[in-house]
């Protein structure tokens, strides 16, 4: 299952999700064009998913020390 947010950013965050939108898209490319190199590859660090997925793990984490009795 996919799930796409299709609202309109407000305004405050326009310029941050742009910006967000067009680094991704470069590290992809630099990505991309390492492939099989492995050095140019660890010189960038870990990929997007893994940076989102430890994010949200930290997070995870967070939420169950502050309110264990929650995630039972």
């Amino acid at each position: 299952m996919l799930v796409q947010d299709v609202r309109e950013a407000p305004a405050a965050f326009a310029d941050a999700l742009e910006n967000d939108f067009l680094s991704a898209g470069a590290e992809m490319h630099q990505r991309m064009a390492a492939d099989g190199d492995a050095e140019t590859l660890r010189a960038l660090g870990p990929a997007p998913v893994e940076r989102q997925t430890q994010a949200f793990l930290q997070a995870a984490r967070l939420a169950m020390k502050e309110d264990s009795d929650a995630w039972r």
